[in-house]
């Protein structure tokens, strides 16, 4: 009787582990870490903008000290297993101050007036060295930027509203420093830009744009930084001598640079 009270016992055991064992097994197997990882944050950027309109010979306009402050919102996500990342930002802030003349008058102070811009890359990343710590990355992206400019001349009004839809290729290079702390550098030409002055339009533009980051981790999800931002767009505008006919090229010398700060939630 006690031999047969065992073997009951001993086999409803065995059933059991068995029974546990096929229950952990496909539990294991379904979960997977994600492949996906990257940021949402905010950043400020203040900034100083210059421009000039000219023939060489006859001076459409020049701008200078205007002082620019932007809110951003900025985001990433890149796929761990393909290496492709998209990312972008997009800002929206106050032109302030600065001196501009307007065909040969000085205009005395500029207006307030808007600025915006949204940049949107897609890439992938294709290298990397010291075990890891240094990356490399190439993208595609495009750039909107609406830059207006007002003045007051005397009694008038004046005001001329600029538009940039341009094209970027470059590179981005990122590493660590430490376990805290890390730098990124992007660096984009712009092959072709279609920029609009009032209604003057030109479709020869090109330039550089390059960002540059310093990075803290104050934890493991929360980032911090500080860096710099350059734009440079160089247009060129075909016109004609009204009585004469005569070919007249205007270039446009676009320049905006300054100091970024940046918080940043990393997932």
């Amino acid at each position: 009787m006690i031999g047969r009270v065992s073997l009951i016992l001993f086999a409803c055991l065995l059933s059991g582990a068995s029974q546990a064992a096929d229950y952990n097994t496909p539990a294991t197997s379904q979960y997977q870490a994600s492949t996906l990882r990257g940021s949402i944050g905010l950043r400020y950027w203040y900034s100083q903008n210059n421009s000039e309109m000219d023939t060489g010979d006859f001076n459409w306009n020049n701008v200078d000290g205007v002082s620019s402050h932007t809110a951003e919102i900025v985001g990433e996500l890149e796929d761990l297993t393909t290496k492709i990342f998209v990312r972008g930002y997009a800002g929206l802030g106050r032109n302030s101050g600065g001196e501009g003349d307007f065909y040969t008058n000085p205009s005395g102070d500029l207006e307030e007036t808007a600025l915006g811009y949204v940049v949107v890359d897609g890439g992938w990343r294709f290298a990397e060295f010291a075990n890891g710590q240094i990356q490399m990355k190439g993208f595609v992206g495009y750039h909107y930027l609406n830059d207006s400019i007002d003045a007051v001349d005397r009694n008038t009004v004046i005001e001329q509203r600029r538009q940039w839809h341009a094209l970027r290729v470059g590179l981005t290079a990122e590493g660590d420093f430490s376990d805290r702390f890390s730098w990124s550098f992007d660096v984009a030409a712009v092959p072709w830009s279609h920029n609009r002055v009032e209604t003057w339009e030109s479709n020869w533009t090109y330039g550089v744009e390059a960002d540059a980051m310093l990075n803290f981790d104050v934890t493991n999800n929360w980032q911090i930084g500080v860096g710099g931002r350059y734009w440079w767009l160089q247009s060129n505008f075909d016109r004609r001598y009204v009585f004469t006919g005569e070919k007249v090229v205007f270039e446009q010398n676009y320049q905006r640079y300054g100091l970024l700060l940046e918080s940043r939630y990393l997932f």
